[in-house]
């Protein structure tokens, strides 16, 4: 049964908060609200009301409870996020979002080319949500270091680890080059600015995008291994890296057709090279000496 004065039954809190001098003065603290409604208000305090507050605070509860009419049926949870009393899992599901969630003021974006782990990484980079040094430091999580691990010049959050660190610089310098692009964004709202001012076809534009997403991807797992692993890593592997994940992850997802807009791209902006490298052995995973990616590493 519903407690009269420690539920909300009425108003919009709790009565042993909207009256605490009434309250006070109850002997039974726990009563329900139909053996208070049943009696007088004053039946079940230790002595009567006074003047001045208590007064006042009884005329206020007596006005607010005066229109309720109780009922012979049981007491029942009810769930009233959508106004007609009923139950709907997607209202919990808005509410939670609403209340937990992040809103960037953005729709998300997908990209149906590349897997679903890529789409969500490209997402945690729009909110800036990587758990990066400068993020982890932030919640009090103990860290080394909070400089980048690569450069050791700047705080390692999301807009220095893939866009502002020399070694960012030159990947998305490899990969605009590679669509005969020219971009040198340092942080996510400045890429997708440029993004969306980029005037190509739709369908390559998206080629493109998860692109960006999988170099971001192979920037991440590049600084993870860095940190984590005893074998430092090659920098001179991570284009050969996009290149070969992101023309097999869009050929899969394509329909075979994502190697071809890629290669009908490479081959209309004139260069030679850039052909090879989206069509030719890279992709094959046969990374030699005399692969044609070879010649475009500003790394070493």
């Amino acid at each position: 049964m519903s407690s009269f004065w420690k539920d909300l039954w009425v108003g919009d809190s709790q009565l042993q908060f909207q009256f605490p001098r009434l309250f006070a003065l109850e002997s039974f603290k726990d009563i329900s609200v139909a053996e208070k409604l049943n009696g007088s208000l004053l039946s079940s305090f230790r002595r009567g009301v006074r003047g001045g507050t208590e007064t006042h605070q009884y005329e206020l509860l007596s006005s607010l409870i005066e229109p309720v009419i109780l009922s012979n049926s049981d007491d029942r949870w009810v769930c009233d996020l959508n106004g007609e009393g009923v139950f709907c899992v997607k209202d919990i599901r808005f509410l939670i979002e609403e209340s937990f969630l992040p809103n960037s003021g953005t729709p998300t974006r997908w990209v149906k080319s590349v897997p679903i782990k890529i789409n969500v990484f490209a997402w945690k980079v729009c909110l800036y949500r990587l758990s990066t040094r400068s993020n982890l430091s932030r919640r009090n999580i103990t860290v080394v270091s909070t400089l980048c691990p690569f450069c050791v010049a700047s705080p390692e959050d999301t807009s220095h680890l893939l866009f502002a660190c020399s070694l960012a610089k030159d990947v998305m310098s490899l990969v605009c080059r590679r669509w005969n692009l020219s971009c040198s964004p340092i942080s996510y709202d400045e890429w997708l600015s440029w993004f969306k001012s980029v005037r190509i076809g739709s369908k390559l534009k998206d080629l493109l995008e998860g692109v960006f997403y999988v170099s971001w991807w192979c920037l991440w797992n590049f600084m993870n291994q860095l940190f984590f692993t005893n074998n430092r890593p090659q920098k001179d592997f991570i284009f050969d890296d996009i290149v070969f994940r992101s023309f097999n992850w869009c050929l899969a997802r394509g329909k075979s057709r994502g190697g071809q807009e890629l290669n009908n791209w490479a081959s209309s902006v004139g260069h030679q090279d850039s052909l090879g490298a989206w069509g030719g052995n890279v992709w094959l995973g046969e990374v030699s000496s005399s692969s044609p990616t070879r010649d475009f590493y500003p790394f070493r």
